[in-house]
């Protein structure tokens, strides 16, 4: 009895052949489409003989080539230059590489180094699978070909003596008579055929050519070996296209199209039937095997059998031992390849209704844009409605007759979300009596208000009692100024010599006294309190003798304030300027906000009519301009007699006023939010203020930053500073040596720079008298992003940056060389925070020391109390015999443990927020293996590197934390040594590298005289 067949290998389309393609040829072409990571590393080089490469390499993702291939993607900075037609390289940077380096530069290094490692683990995760695949369609092929075997051998058992029989009748007979009338479909070759698309007749025919190809089986496999091995470590891209040329290619001449050749083989098979191929007789002729198909299947595969021996014997033997050509990328159009209609698991399975499908989809009509209807257009455009056909699909289904509702119903419905927008006339609700005369946004634009209208401070109608409408409210849920418990005046209608000229509808703040009007200073501060009895100097003309006009149009410029006395910046007198030169109770229109007109002559004096104004419509409003140009002036005189005769005037143009030095320094200190004082005060002065030299610096890019390196230089040299900025040459050097030699200054920088570690000794001006503003559109000094959820408000403005105290880097040797003193500086820092605990001091949110008077942080290696754990209970019979060392270091967890002024060992909370919550600040095992950092990983096979990681970190750290922190210093055993050289050359913010004792020297001398400044003389008891 046979064992049963395993159905489970008939279930997958896998061939008994390889289909996976050969090694590429050594002049196989590929463009590059993008390069996905750099990585410095050792790359060991394919050749033994031949040195390790050290440096960066580019994972380059070439157009049409696996990215899995380790060995392929990997590339140097010489594999991206292109030579020139005399095959010279040309100079400078590849355009490839200056298009990653721009990305680079603008994702920020943070930002790189994340996309980086993803694109690299990604890299070897494709890796992964394609090996995987790779293992199991082999392993499935060689059960295929076992059980082929295996069948083969079984049938060779039961060959009855009727096949010889009609193997010599066949014989007899004419042999165009074995041939079919119709030629089967022929195989295709292995290199073009797809893993997904064998089927179980495939498989069968594959057995048949197997045999009979069975000897040049050696030959094959030859040929294709040593080609391979030989190219395996070879370059695959011998030229590169640029990252902007289109990504093209197109199969080479040896790579031949399946359908082609299939068609030569049927057309072979005809014209030439009796003419088989002697090598193809004599492999059969050769065969130990019996064949065991059936006559009919012999027919089929002598079809089959005359397409090898023709192509082999039309090449020739010297063309036998050469592999199957890889695929060639130039730039030509590629030629895509007709495949058959195969029947899938998709929802078409026939080619018919597939095409019917297409014809269907084909068929379906444009809807007609006419039957569209603008919603609440504008009243000019909007047209009348026409006609809606009944067979239109596209028109609108309207209610025949709708319900009215009446007002009783709405206003018992208007307490709920579901209201209906209504326009009648409906008084106001005793529960909507005192809330903010505005419609809510959220309900009148999406009707998704999450209150309901008795709740929501806004009103959920559209009109007032009157039946006019409410405004719309703002989209945030920003009350208005004039609408706030208490409102706030309007402080131009209230101060301004003019008043506001915005309409009490308009404005903001309310145009009357209510008691309050905002902080001008400091806006974001509560408001101020004013006495109820002050009226606005504007006032008199209600109450005085000239009668309110509803239009300034029908008054004379004699009549009217001029516009720039009123201001303080008329340059004519009162006798040449057309306006009055006094407090009139009507102010002329600002004339530099309005439109040039052709200007007339002046009337005389006895003409009753008013004189001809250059007039232009704003805001509806017919409004006045003057006829002359006018400059600032002091004269302050009383209103001239008029002339019996007055010349004509001659036309002038209209002209901005003259701006001066002191128009144009307020101007740009309104705008800018600055203040001299504040900029170059000094911070550590006890008592006044005490000015810095003039002296600054601009980090400003010349290019971007244009507009505002203009205002701020020119703001500089009116207080008589001496400027200079990165994009002088020499600049930087200059304004080093000034401050060095016991000088003081300002740096100023933009909001946007970053790049603190690369801006040359900085580190050690922050010793100095120096101090750095960060000047800009930014959040608020006030703002906390590790504390509030809320968004960031920007505004422009300076904030200080690098203001006091520092971050103090403790390296691994300090506490592995000298434990005893590593000791000694944890209990004397230990000793400042217990001596600031008693000065008063604002509360620090989110801290572990109550009060914000700490100004320093000591920073140590990643879970340092599990490494001090760890070290003693390895260590323990030397705890316990005595050793000083080790009782340093039992003493030290203790008080580590006991003052909790660091991370534990085992952490109950989640990671906090706030990166300097504690006075010790060591980083948890999640953040310290992360990249770039990887300090468990490194600290094995490196510690010089791990610790240069620990550096890296704390030094962008101070970056980041730079509106608190100032300094960054490090404790190392060896001060002089030649590796500290290399971490300052690296990291420019470093200000100091001090010895352990050093350290302890510092923090045992008075604050005031110490490079460890804790500032208490500052502090109030």
């Amino acid at each position: 009895m046979s064992p049963h067949p395993d159905t489970h290998l008939d279930a997958d389309d896998i061939s008994i052949t390889s289909t996976v393609e050969g090694e590429p040829a050594d002049d196989a072409v590929y463009a590059v489409e993008e390069i996905l990571a750099e990585k410095w590393d050792v790359w060991d080089d394919d050749d033994p003989s031949q040195p390790a490469f050290r440096g960066i390499k580019y994972l380059t993702k070439w157009d049409g080539y696996p990215l899995h291939d380790l060995l392929g993607t990997w590339e140097p900075v010489s594999a991206f230059i292109v030579p020139d037609d005399g095959g010279n390289n040309p100079p400078g940077t590849p355009p490839l590489l200056r298009t990653w380096y721009d990305s680079k530069k603008s994702m920020g290094e943070p930002h790189f180094y994340r996309y980086c490692r993803k694109n690299i683990d990604d890299f070897h995760a494709a890796i992964e699978t394609a090996e995987t695949a790779r293992a199991a369609r082999k392993a499935k092929r060689d059960e295929k070909r076992q059980r082929l075997a295996l069948t083969k051998q079984r049938s060779a058992l039961f060959v009855s003596d009727s096949e010889d029989e009609d193997g010599r009748a066949a014989s007899n007979r004419p042999q165009n008579q074995n041939l079919p009338q119709q030629a089967t479909a022929t195989r295709k070759p292995p290199l073009v055929q797809s893993d997904l698309s064998s089927s179980e007749e495939d498989l069968i025919d594959d057995s048949m050519m197997a045999e009979l190809g069975k000897i040049s089986k050696k030959t094959t496999c030859s040929s294709l070996g040593t080609k391979g091995s030989a190219s395996h470590g070879q370059s695959r891209r011998n030229s590169l296209q640029s990252p902007c040329s289109p990504t093209k290619r197109t199969a080479a001449p040896v790579s031949k199209e399946p359908v082609a050749k299939a068609n030569q083989t049927k057309q072979a098979a005809n014209k030439e039937p009796q003419k088989p191929s002697q090598s193809l007789n004599d492999a059969v002729s050769q065969s130990s095997e019996p064949a065991a198909a059936a006559p009919a299947r012999a027919s089929d595969t002598s079809v089959a059998s005359v397409e090898r021996p023709a192509n082999s014997a039309s090449q020739g033997s010297a063309n036998k031992a050469k592999r199957s050509g890889a695929i060639k990328v130039v730039n030509q159009p590629k030629m895509q390849l007709r495949s058959e209609w195969t029947k899938g698991q998709k929802a078409f399975s026939t080619l018919h209704f597939r095409a019917v499908a297409q014809k269907r989809s084909r068929a379906e009509g444009t809807p007609d844009p006419a039957a569209l209807e603008i919603v609440n257009g504008p009243s000019g455009s909007v047209k009348p409605k026409p006609p809606v056909p009944h067979d239109d699909p596209y028109a609108r289904r309207e209610v025949r007759q709708s319900r009215t509702r009446s007002i009783e119903s709405n206003d018992a419905r208007r307490g709920s979300r579901s209201e209906i927008l209504t326009d009648e006339n409906v008084p106001l609700a005793p529960w909507e009596v005192n809330k903010v005369p505005q419609v809510c946004a959220e309900w009148r634009l999406s009707n998704n208000c999450p209150k309901t209208a008795q709740a929501c401070i806004f009103l959920h109608r559209n009109k007032d009692p009157d039946g006019h409408d409410y405004p719309v409210g703002h989209a945030g849920g920003l009350i208005p100024p004039k609408y706030r418990r208490p409102p706030l005046t309007c402080t131009h209608w209230l101060y301004g010599k003019t008043g506001c000229f915005k309409t009490a509808d308009k404005c903001h703040f309310a145009h009357r006294n209510t008691g309050w009007v905002p902080n001008e200073n400091h806006p974001s501060e509560n408001a101020t309190r004013i006495d109820k009895n002050i009226k606005p100097p504007h006032n008199e003309r209600t109450h005085g003798t000239l009668k309110p006009v509803k239009s300034m149009d029908r008054l004379a410029p004699r009549d009217l304030t001029c516009w720039y006395w009123a201001n303080d910046v008329c340059r004519n007198t009162a006798e040449s300027c057309q306006f009055q030169h006094y407090d009139t109770g009507i102010p002329a229109r600002a004339p530099h906000h309005h439109i040039e007109s052709s200007l007339r002559l002046l009337p005389d004096r006895g003409n009753d009519v008013s004189t001809d104004k250059a007039t232009l419509q704003d805001s509806k409003t017919t409004v006045e301009a003057p006829k002359e140009t006018l400059a600032p002036t002091d004269d302050d005189v009383t209103r001239p007699q008029s002339p019996e005769v007055i010349e004509p005037a001659e036309s002038v143009e209209f002209g901005a006023p003259e701006a001066t030095c002191e128009k144009m320094q307020k101007r740009i200190e309104s705008v800018c939010d600055l203040n001299f004082e504040e900029l170059f005060g000094s911070n550590n002065c006890e008592r006044g203020i005490k000015l810095m030299d003039r002296r600054a610096f601009l980090v400003y890019h010349s290019e971007e930053h244009a507009e505002e390196l203009e205002l701020i230089t020119r703001w500089l040299l009116m207080h008589h500073v001496e400027v200079s900025g990165v994009h002088f040459p020499g600049g930087w050097t200059k304004f080093q040596q000034e401050i060095k030699n016991e000088g003081s200054g300002v740096i100023i920088v933009h909001a946007g720079f970053e790049y603190f570690t690369e801006l040359p000794g900085l580190g050690d001006m922050l010793c100095h008298e120096v101090r750095v503003w960060s000047l800009g559109m930014q959040e608020g000094i006030e703002y906390d992003p590790a504390l509030s959820l809320d968004p960031p408000v920007y505004r422009y403005g300076a904030v200080e940056i690098f203001p006091v105290g520092g971050l103090i880097y403790i390296t691994d040797e300090v506490f592995d060389r000298e434990p005893q003193v590593a000791l000694k500086i944890m209990e004397l820092f230990f000793a400042k925070i217990e001596k600031l605990k008693q000065y008063k001091g604002l509360p620090s949110g989110g801290r572990q020391v109550e009060t914000a008077n700490l100004l320093w942080r000591l920073c140590v290696r990643p879970e340092l109390m599990k490494y001090l754990f760890d070290y003693c209970e390895k260590y323990a019979d030397r705890v316990d015999s005595g050793d000083v060392e080790m009782q340093s270091r039992a003493r030290l967890y203790t008080l580590l443990a006991e003052s909790q002024y660091i991370e534990q060992d085992h952490p109950s909370e989640p990671l906090s927020r706030v990166p300097d919550k504690f006075p010790v600040l060591s980083e948890r095992r999640i953040i310290a293996d992360s990249e770039p950092v990887t300090y468990f990983k490194t600290v094995k096979r490196d510690p010089a590197a791990a610790n240069l990681n620990m550096m890296r970190y704390f030094a962008g750290l101070h970056v980041d934390l730079r509106r608190d922190y100032r300094h960054f210093f490090l404790v190392h055993t060896d001060a002089q040594a030649g590796v500290v050289q290399q971490w300052r050359d690296e990291i420019q913010t470093i200000g100091r590298v001090m010895s352990p004792r050093q350290c302890v020297q510092e923090l045992e001398k008075e604050s005031r005289v110490s490079m460890i400044d804790f500032y208490e003389r500052f502090l109030g008891e």
